[in-house]
């Protein structure tokens, strides 16, 4: 994110975190969106894992490119 001269936020696409809810099929059928880090990415990415018992993993995308895929398997249970 970017701060503008009169303190307004902006958001580029390098910023911006696609998280893919996977099925155990390979169908994504989950998407959320991520503005706010890598952290904040991981740890959503988390939570979709336990919001919806379909998902078998979620996949977490920057900028085109796969930056990690978080199994059920290893995600902290809460």
């Amino acid at each position: 994110m970017r701060c503008m001269e009169d303190g307004a936020l902006t958001i580029t696409t390098e910023d911006v975190y696609t998280l893919l809810g996977v099925r155990r099929d390979g169908i994504a059928t989950v998407v959320d969106l991520v503005a706010d880090g890598a952290p904040s990415a991981r740890l959503r990415a988390e939570a979709m894992l336990r919001e919806h018992a379909s998902c078998e993993a979620v996949e977490v995308w920057r900028d085109g490119g796969l930056v990690e895929k978080i199994q059920r398997s290893s995600a902290p249970a809460v």
